[in-house]
């Protein structure tokens, strides 16, 4: 099985159709999304609406919940809640309606896929955790292997019963060792921080034990464009050039 596995599409249509087009040329037999498909960009009801036409099962994530939840909106940033804000005003009903569904978490070929931090929030950053906090997710769990996003930054944390390693994912291809449990962070399709502003998105392949990490250009002037003429904050159109906070 080779599951492609993506987060954070942030409204992002253009980067999202170009990692399809990259994944049909993948030989993928599934696709996941972990979640934060809207705020921040400009087309949520069209990258909703595709994740729907294709069947791709989805995550709650916290911009998902933030519009489904308002007391949850008490801990966003300004920015963050005026991108929320915003991006309602692009969204049907229907389109609440089916965040309604959303789970928190889920199980796909033995791997558990959630948002923020496992086993199931949508809002806990595990680069904000301490090594004993995230030790004890390992130790109170028993994924052998847990996909996340949520931080827009690609990471892999590797247990092997006792200490973490945290493996540096810049090359194309990790191979994962027998007898390790690990945190996946796939990064961001639509609004990557980590100094490289393409697309990102992880392939793992449960056969051959490997995270290929694709790295994906698109068509940026045009989203940031459309950004703009929609009325979100001009950050978030700067945000996907540099590719940093």
């Amino acid at each position: 099985m080779r599951l492609a596995v993506l987060s954070d599409i942030h409204s992002n249509l253009e980067a999202f159709i170009c990692c399809l087009n990259d994944i049909d040329l993948s030989r993928v037999d599934r696709i996941v999304n972990l979640g934060d498909s809207i705020g921040y960009g400009p087309d949520p009801e069209e990258v909703l609406n595709l994740l729907h036409k294709l069947g791709i099962p989805n995550i709650l994530g916290n911009h998902e919940l933030a519009t489904i939840d308002r007391d949850f909106r008490i801990w966003l940033t300004p920015q963050t809640l005026e991108s929320i804000e915003h991006t309602q005003k692009y969204l049907t009903s229907a389109s609440l309606s089916y965040i309604k569904t959303l789970p928190t978490c889920s199980v796909v070929e033995g791997a558990l896929l959630v948002h923020g931090c496992p086993p199931d929030s949508p809002t806990i950053y595990l680069n904000h955790m301490s090594l004993s906090e995230i030790t004890e997710i390992f130790v109170s769990n028993e994924f052998n292997i847990a996909f996340t996003g949520h931080t827009h930054h690609l990471r892999l944390i590797r247990y092997h019963g006792k200490d973490l390693d945290f493996i540096s994912m810049n090359q194309d291809t990790v191979v994962l060792q027998q007898g390790c449990r690990y945190i996946v962070n796939v990064g961001s399709v639509g609004q990557p921080r980590d100094d490289d502003p393409r697309a990102k998105y992880v392939i793992w392949d449960n056969s051959l034990n490997t995270l290929e990490i694709r790295r994906v250009p698109y068509d940026m002037v045009k989203t940031a464009a459309k950004i703009m003429k929609r009325g979100f904050q001009r950050r978030d159109a700067d945000r996907l050039f540099s590719g940093t906070v």
